[in-house]
């Protein structure tokens, strides 16, 4: 399945998936290796440091290394291998911590995991380094909606913060992604969950006129809030 349809899909779901109990999940399953100081134990350090000479080595720098596990964790995110994923984005982390494809894949698992309050966080790291992945406002714009949903404990001010926020990514997407059908279609899925559905109709004629694929699953949805205006 086309990754973008993917998280598309997802997103339909909220946050309804149930994560494993932490004890159970090892260390590797969560972001930046859950904080764990991993120099502190000699086998861990001696394994962390030979991935990182012998990655280096063959890539010629410990960024195009870097670059490498993150494409490799999405190749694994698209086979919906979530673990594979998260452990190659984790290794990327090793390599590079200033590599915001790495915490663009941080969030994406995080989101299918429906931790999206947890992903906006990450999709906020990515960010901060100030390098347009492509891709990622979209995605970041609807994670900011489903976390306003998602977190009751937020006040009305954060909630607004966090769709103001949707407000922008999806503004910079649209002057900057080449894929506008995705865009629009991220667009309808963010203003379904805001109730918003003369809005959410409008993005679905945006998106199929420029090429956006729209699961029909979603469709449904949409009609049965509102009819498909005429």
């Amino acid at each position: 399945m086309n990754a973008n349809l993917k998280r598309l899909l997802l997103a339909l779901s909220l946050c309804l998936a149930i994560a494993l109990p932490t004890a159970a999940q090892p260390v590797d399953q969560f972001p930046m290796y859950s904080g764990l100081d991993r120099s502190s134990d000699p086998l861990l350090r001696a394994a962390d440091e030979k991935l990182i000479a012998d990655t280096t080595r063959y890539y010629g720098d410990r960024e195009k290394a870097s670059a490498a596990f993150a494409s490799n964790g999405f190749a694994f995110y698209g086979r919906d291998d979530l673990a594979n994923a998260m452990r190659r984005f984790n290794q990327a982390w090793l390599l590079d911590p200033n590599n915001p494809e790495v915490y663009f894949g941080f969030a994406v698992v995080l989101h299918d995991k429906g931790k999206n309050c947890e992903a906006a966080t990450q999709f906020e790291k990515a960010a901060s380094f100030g390098r347009y992945v492509q891709g990622m406002a979209p995605d970041a714009a609807r994670v900011s909606v489903l976390c306003s949903i998602e977190d009751k404990s937020l006040s009305e001010d954060a909630k607004a913060a966090l769709l103001a926020r949707s407000d922008a990514l999806y503004a910079e997407a649209l002057t900057r992604e080449p894929n506008k059908g995705y865009v629009h279609a991220s667009m309808a899925s963010a203003l379904y969950w805001r109730g918003k559905y003369a809005d959410a109709w409008a993005a679905v004629k945006l998106a199929r006129a420029n090429g956006g694929r729209l699961p029909e699953q979603f469709l449904r949805l949409l009609q049965e809030k509102m009819p498909e205006p005429t």
